[in-house]
């Protein structure tokens, strides 16, 4: 009887313990919950495409042989040619390629409504550092539009779509100028540029998909959101998989400097609201479709809104679109839906 009651006082004991964790962090229980219950699309492994033509490993530039795009052009249905639409992938500047499952179910998606896709590959961090893959996305952008009449698509505006990391470059593309990142020579650009001058890598629509638009900004986030960091830990074990050189974390490693020690000079050679303040205003013709889950325990949702809030001062509120995607998780199925790629797609009718 003793043994009984000593059981049940432990076991009473655990759940007071949990009920009250549970309690002191309700929105971070809520968050795990949507993360391990997340909708998954089940996709078709197939590469087989038979909707318009397929250009694999197609190179951009020569410095290094990760330097390719896929491009997927769809047949075309009238006298207009395609549009194009260019997709970053994400995987904290150390791992993923151009055809990661996020990548493959944005361009499945849009190839088949008609779009031209090129998914860009780019230096990872362990080959080049900062500003490498930007480097190279602003070289893919113009090598594509310098190449529209081969490959036959639409590239007089283009418009930029990036996950994760890929969404700091595909923002990063599109709030610098033609005089920044340029330092990538791009396949054929002396004779392309020889017969019609400087190419720009200007982008019309940006959609960025939960960017790590703040490189290192994230603790106060967190604390604010109640999410402890044992979770933070657990959810993004996977950044750890590479070796970091010591660094304390993958954007450190990719700037290759720790970015607590860095000074306000050195936070501005990266920094999104830098080059958008520099750049972009109220006459600036570009737009914004920025999309972030609420339950995303890889890059928190605040950076995101503080981003929604500057660029809308900066361009106005009728060149942003910002939408919140209830119980998705960091890359989320959820985001990659017919129903929400759809309304990306009409956006992009709209503005290209």
């Amino acid at each position: 009887m003793k043994k009984t009651t000593v059981f049940l006082s432990v076991i009473l004991g655990l759940v007071i313990v949990i009920a009250t964790i549970i309690s002191m962090y309700s929105n971070a229980t809520y968050m795990v919950f949507k993360n391990l219950t997340a909708y998954k699309i089940k996709m078709d492994e197939s590469t087989k495409w038979d909707g318009g033509s397929t250009y694999a490993k197609t190179y951009y530039a020569s410095d290094s042989q990760a330097q390719y795009l896929d491009l997927y052009v769809p047949d075309a249905e009238s006298e207009s040619l395609p549009k194009l639409f260019v997709l970053i992938h994400g995987g904290g500047f150390i791992t993923n390629d151009s055809q990661s499952r996020q990548a493959q179910l944005m361009y499945r998606y849009f190839r088949d409504h008609g779009y031209a896709c090129a998914s860009v590959n780019y230096r990872l961090a362990q080959e080049e550092p900062f500003p490498g893959a930007l480097s190279d996305v602003k070289a893919a952008i113009r090598f594509l539009r310098s190449h529209a009449d081969e490959y036959g698509y639409d590239a007089e505006k283009i418009a930029v779509w990036g996950e994760s990391a890929g969404g700091y470059l595909a923002v990063a593309a599109a709030v610098t100028n033609d005089d920044e990142f340029m330092d990538v020579t791009y396949i054929d650009q002396a004779e392309k540029e020889s017969k019609n001058g400087k190419v720009s890598a200007k982008v019309s629509v940006c959609v960025d998909y939960y960017g790590a638009v703040e490189l290192g900004k994230k603790n106060e986030d967190w604390k604010t959101l109640k999410v402890p960091q044992f979770i933070i830990d657990i959810a993004n074990s996977w950044l750890h998989t590479q070796t970091l050189e010591g660094y304390e974390d993958v954007e450190s490693f990719w700037l290759r400097k720790d970015t607590g020690t860095m000074t306000d000079e050195d936070i501005k050679a990266f920094d999104i609201y830098h080059y958008a303040s520099e750049n972009l205003d109220s006459g600036s013709n570009i737009k914004f479709w920025l999309s972030h889950g609420d339950c995303d325990i890889t890059v928190p949702i605040m950076q995101t809104e503080r981003f929604y809030n500057y660029i809308t001062e900066l361009i106005g509120q009728e060149n942003v679109e910002y939408t919140v995607i209830s119980g998705a998780g960091h890359a989320g199925d959820i985001m990659y839906t017919d129903e929400e790629l759809s309304r990306i797609k009409n956006y992009l009718d709209e503005n290209l």
